[in-house]
């Protein structure tokens, strides 16, 4: 222990004997570690702030969506075709033993305004029971009932953005107060708690009234149509009995027959939780391995700074050796030296990496960066391994050196 504590000093002392040299040898490992920890804190961010997003839609979840292409919407999955009715969402309510609540929905953009402001926004028609599928609660107000949806009322729930939008702040009571969409006048009755943003992707930006107000009034008369429907699930081990029930209704109620291909999309929410964890952490890992490609330059200027340092010391060398260093002394002694310079260099990498974490995050429209002790854990022990790997050499060339030789060296 002593011989290490020695080493170590001796190691310290090499090292500041050239501070800038030494500072500048560090700032490859210290960019390379804090690339590492910074990218990986904004891929797990964006996979823990996606997860959450999905998430919050609602728990033993199935989306039904029309057309068998699809992409990801604001408000989940948005439909490329046109071809789901309210027949088919009373036909899943009647027969679809296995799923326990039903929400349809009809989306639309509109243009609302509220005195001077203006806005384009997506408006969700749905029914009383769409805040228990989806996972909504009401900041103030009420939700709609089933007299709203079947007296076709002229009546809007706002989300938070949609608040701020017409009335200049969130702080605003909004209640009781008329907006216009589409030159026509709708009460409001009622304000959605926060969901909150994930990149492009703002769940609060929107404008919630009755299905059957939507259909009429923003698709026209005698439009039945569904852009989507929203099934909540027992049990989550009903899912699949879920999924199967409702393609086997669908396909009868639209005749497709054989091998004839569905014309709607039948999604379970844990399945596309899956595959998006799956992408991130992907996005997350290509990440990671291109930061690490600067921590490969940080290695290789170790490597040579201490290949100077040899040069330099060639006479230090061969005295040790004349006066009794063995061959391990030499060689522990250098190495002590490339190690020390890496893992400075790292933990000064990780705190900058954390503080870069912070910064990158809001640039790339994520909402939090996650800083795990793994991604730590693994920079301190990827610059360790660099100190011992670039390190060896140089190391072992001066562990070599013969003492006579070195002695005459000038």
């Amino acid at each position: 222990m002593r011989k290490l504590l020695m080493v170590f000093r001796v190691a310290l002392r090499a090292i500041t004997a050239h501070k800038m040299r030494s500072i500048l040898t560090m700032l490859g490992v210290v960019i390379g570690v804090a690339a590492v920890i910074a990218l990986v804190a904004v891929g797990n961010g964006a996979q823990a702030s996606v997860v959450s997003q999905f998430e919050s839609l609602g728990s033993n979840l199935l989306t039904v969506t029309a057309g068998t292409n699809f992409g990801f919407s604001r408000g989940g999955l948005q439909e490329n075709t046109n071809s789901l009715t309210n027949s088919d969402v009373n036909a899943i309510t009647g027969l679809a033993t296995a799923v326990s609540l039903v929400a349809p929905q009809y989306n639309s953009r509109v243009t609302a305004t509220h005195g001077g402001n203006t806005t384009n926004i997506s408006v969700d028609g749905v029914t009383a029971v769409y805040p228990t599928v989806r996972n909504w609660t009401l900041a103030s107000g009420r939700f709609f009932t089933d007299e709203d949806n079947d007296n076709l009322a002229s009546v809007v729930v706002l989300g938070q953005t949609a608040v701020e939008d017409l009335f200049g702040s969130t702080q605003v009571n909004a209640v009781g107060e008329t907006i216009r969409i589409n030159r026509q006048n709708y009460q409001v009755i009622g304000v959605l708690e926060s969901k909150g943003q994930s990149g492009f992707n703002n769940q609060d930006e929107v404008i919630l009234m009755p299905l059957r107000t939507a259909q009429l009034k923003l698709g026209g008369a005698g439009n039945q149509d569904v852009s989507q429907i929203s099934l909540q699930v027992g049990a989550a081990e009903e899912m699949d009995l879920a999924q199967a029930q409702v393609t086997a209704i669908l396909r009868s109620l639209h005749g497709l027959t054989g091998t004839a291909e569905n014309d709607f999309t039948v999604q379970n929410q844990a399945d596309i939780l899956d595959t998006v964890q799956e992408t991130t952490g992907t996005f997350t890992t290509l990440l990671g391995s291109i930061a690490a490609i600067s921590l490969l330059v940080g290695g290789i200027g170790i490597m040579n700074i201490m290949l100077v340092s040899v040069t330099e010391r060639t006479r230090e060398v061969g005295l040790r050796k004349a006066v009794g260093a063995k061959r391990g002394d030499i060689l522990l002694q250098f190495l002590t030296e490339a190690i020390v310079l890496s893992i400075v260099g790292g933990l000064l990498g990780v705190a900058l990496g954390v503080l870069g974490a912070q910064v990158i995050t809001p640039l790339l429209g994520s909402s939090q960066a996650v800083v795990t002790p793994q991604s730590v854990v693994l920079a301190l022990v990827v610059s360790l391994g660099i100190g011992i790997f670039f390190g060896l050499y140089p190391a072992n060339r001066a562990a070599g050196l013969n003492p006579i030789d070195a002695l005459r060296y000038e």
